[in-house]
């Protein structure tokens, strides 16, 4: 009997942002990875266990970018506030709002998560 490799927990919300519904990356690289189709060539939908492999195939390798919305006019733009390294941000996943308020203050902030060197 083989048994699932193990992974350290993560919160939730991260798991939710990489692999639900309104950000489907996750989702699509599972769906994409898998070689059978069905009879009108559709891809199947990829399964838990797809998703959960592909998240900790891409999560370990993203590196992410906080950014600031300043409304210009009726303009949202963002301003880069600092970023962060793959694997180098564990303290934001643990505890995201202490994190963000104590490194940028009360802003509005918005975290992107980059794929590798995108």
């Amino acid at each position: 009997m083989t048994s699932l490799p193990s992974h350290p927990d993560v919160p939730p919300w991260l798991y939710k942002l990489f692999t639900g519904h309104q950000y489907p990356y996750v989702r699509r690289q599972a769906k994409f990875d898998r070689k059978d189709r069905q009879e009108d060539g559709e891809r199947f939908e990829p399964t838990k266990d797809d998703i959960r492999e592909k998240f900790w195939e891409i999560f370990p390798r993203c590196s992410t970018k906080m950014l600031q919305e300043v409304k210009v006019g009726m303009i949202v733009a963002f301003k880069e506030l600092g970023g962060y390294e793959a694997g180098t941000y564990q303290e934001f996943i643990d505890h995201p709002e202490e994190f963000l308020s104590r490194e940028y203050g009360k802003k509005k902030i918005k975290v992107n998560f980059y794929d590798g060197d995108n």
